[in-house]
């Protein structure tokens, strides 16, 4: 048939995915990468430090310990990665939800990228092409081109992915989620480059000199998939899981996590949060009990494991415990440690110099850089690398809230007010107390607009944590003599530095919601504030709580204390799941239906489905 046709189109569609090494944003490692809050160049010349409270980036000489210069980044940086050639930095800025892209030769920011909602970790690929960045907020993960300043790929991930390492082929990471434990691998992949090849026909047939090749038109937004490959499961009460470093030859994985032990009802401060070091086999995608580490029994009791660094045999890990302020380290064999060392307030990063002599720690409420000797376990120095810009007051209060490193906040360094309100939110957990029955933890955020605090409305005032220290952490308290009952007398005005927690825990502020406010929230607004429904009688605006006990119908044969329980904000529902007093409804909708069979707890058995995602969408757009 081709012989007698004058011309002749043939379209064949090659789909190449570039899987050899080379392929831009995907060329391989020397070592595996990593976000941190301080990240040495691959050289060891320069330290990296990110300093959240100071909304900079401090650039140190590892040799001299010189401050070299301190940039400007986005507000609350949390973590900073360079690129294999150190020539690139990489910065991610929770609260202005940006990266922030640093010159290191030149000593200056060079690029901002808006990305989303609670960027929390960021790193680069080797040659500097492409940044992956986790957004606490968003239940996502972002690929940015750096070249082009602007995202060109995202993912829905599991809920509150955190920390982020490269893994060893350079096409994909391990992401921490940090409430459940668990860990993505995401890929990212160029996106198949459509060709038309143009075939004429004349009499004597197709020659290959007739056949040319052009670009088809894209199909696709975007030059890049994201996909999750794997998710790895680590503990099942797993918790709090920030960062994640792996062995040098990339086949396993060490997450530092806090084990949740709910199941728990006596609550002795040695039973409810244990400190860990998760491994995870990559290759199989299994965790490996039979290497955990667990810190307490490896070293000593600590507070809060955070983040960790290996050295380059894969023998000796060092653990930065941010409750605690100290550093473990252990043989990762034997399992049983090999020193202890004290450090400065809250060490959230640790880095360990490529020739394996220098141990840079990041103690976050310092503004300062311990450097350890390696090899003789001992300090070296203690670099100041910013200076902190919170009221004294509201720093004492910081470092209170976030420390078990003293006796009066908790027995045996064990536990913080961090360990359950990280960050002042919320562990996801519902705990047991014996004297009042099971109790989701509540959020801290905005806390101070919705007195009486906690699900039995039973404290009047932020001084009255006081009781959770005594009860809960098992510290001796930071007032001297007995307390005043918690709907008596103030307790503030007794101690100045339980002045100054309450002072930090008040001005925990609420974000805005990443879920907008759009149709399906306005038409939620509606079914809200309708009288038939009754939502708003409880949950008024613009606190979204009357300030008020009610019995609902949630108590169960557990409860000590209720049935009524003091109405919760619904500002900042989004964030909080699961909810009601016990955790007993895993969603919102949960809440309308499931928990809500009589009606007691808003009339909304005779709404339909799509109202009922209405008024979904609009409580998770809260606040506004």
């Amino acid at each position: 048939m081709g012989r007698r046709l004058a011309a002749a189109v043939a379209v064949l569609i090659l789909a190449g995915w570039g899987w050899a090494a080379g392929v831009r944003g995907q060329a391989p490692l020397s070592g595996a990468a990593r976000a941190s809050s301080l990240a040495l160049t691959p050289d060891g010349a320069t330290l990296l430090v990110a300093n959240a409270d100071s909304h900079t980036v401090t650039l140190l000489d590892a040799a001299t310990l010189r401050v070299l210069a301190e940039l400007p980044a986005g507000r609350s940086p949390r973590t900073v990665a360079t690129d294999a050639a150190g020539r690139l930095a990489v910065v991610a800025c929770q609260d202005s939800g940006e990266i922030a892209l640093l010159d290191l030769p030149a000593r200056q920011v060079v690029g901002r990228v808006a990305v989303g909602r609670g960027a929390t970790s960021a790193l680069l690929t080797a040659d500097g092409a492409l940044a992956l960045v986790t957004l606490r907020d968003e239940d996502a993960v972002a690929l940015v081109d750096v070249a082009r300043g602007e995202v060109v790929a995202r993912l829905a991930v599991e809920p509150k992915p955190y920390g982020l390492a490269l893994l060893p082929d350079g096409g994909a990471a391990l992401v921490t989620h940090l409430l459940s434990g668990r860990a993505s691998v995401v890929r990212w992949r160029p996106r198949p480059t459509v060709y038309l090849p143009l075939l004429w026909a004349g009499g004597d047939g197709v020659t290959a000199a007739a056949v040319t090749w052009a670009a088809a038109p894209a199909t696709a937004p975007s030059p890049w998939r994201l996909t999750v490959e794997r998710v790895i499961a680590a503990w099942p009460d797993s918790n709090l899981s920030q960062r994640a470093v792996l062995s040098p030859d990339g086949s396993r994985a060490y997450l530092p996590q806090t084990r949740a032990n709910t199941a728990n009802r006596a609550l002795t401060y040695d039973t409810t949060v244990f400190p860990i070091v998760a491994v995870l086999d990559l290759a199989t995608g299994e965790l490996l009990p039979r290497a955990n580490i667990a810190l307490d029994t490896a070293d000593q009791p600590v507070g809060l494991p955070t983040d960790a660094a290996l050295s380059a045999d894969g023998r000796r890990l060092w653990v930065a415990n941010a409750a605690s302020n100290d550093v473990s380290v252990v043989d990762v064999v034997t399992r049983r440690g090999l020193a202890h060392l004290e450090v400065g307030a809250y060490p959230t990063g640790i880095a360990l110099s490529p020739d394996g002599r220098r141990v840079y720690v990041n103690n976050t409420l310092d503004g300062t850089v311990t450097v350890l000797d390696a090899q003789r376990y001992a300090p070296i120095a203690n670099v100041a690398v910013t200076e902190l810009p919170l009221p004294p007051a509201l720093l004492r209060g910081k470092r209170l809230f976030c420390s078990s490193d003293d006796p009066r906040l908790a027995r045996e360094q064990w536990i913080s007010c961090q360990s359950c309100h990280f960050e002042g939110e919320q562990d996801g957990r519902t705990w047991f107390f014996g004297f009042a029955g099971p109790r989701n933890t509540t959020s801290l955020l905005g806390m101070v607009a919705t007195y009486p605090l906690r699900w039995s409305g039973d404290w009047d005032e932020s001084a009255d944590a006081e009781f959770a220290i005594r009860r809960e952490q098992f510290g001796t308290g930071l007032i001297a003599g007995a307390l005043h009952p918690t709907l008596g007398e103030y307790n503030q005005g007794r101690s100045y530095d339980l002045d100054c927690l309450a002072l930090y825990m008040d001005s925990l502020a609420l974000p805005p919601s990443p879920h907008p406010l759009d149709a399906a929230a306005r038409r939620g607004r509606a079914v809200f504030e309708r009288a038939d429904t009754g939502c708003a009688d409880c949950h008024p605006a613009p606190l979204y709580t009357d300030l008020r006990s009610h019995d609902v119908g949630t108590a169960t044969a557990w409860e000590r204390v209720g049935p009524a329980y003091d109405t919760p904000t619904l500002a900042g529902v989004w964030a909080t799941a699961p909810y009601l007093h016990d955790g007993s409804a895993a969603t919102l909708r949960d809440v309308l239906v499931a928990r809500n069979p009589a009606d007691r707890h808003g009339v909304t058995s005779g709404l339909s489905a799509g109202e009922l995602d209405d008024l979904v969408a609009f409580m998770l757009a809260l606040p506004e």
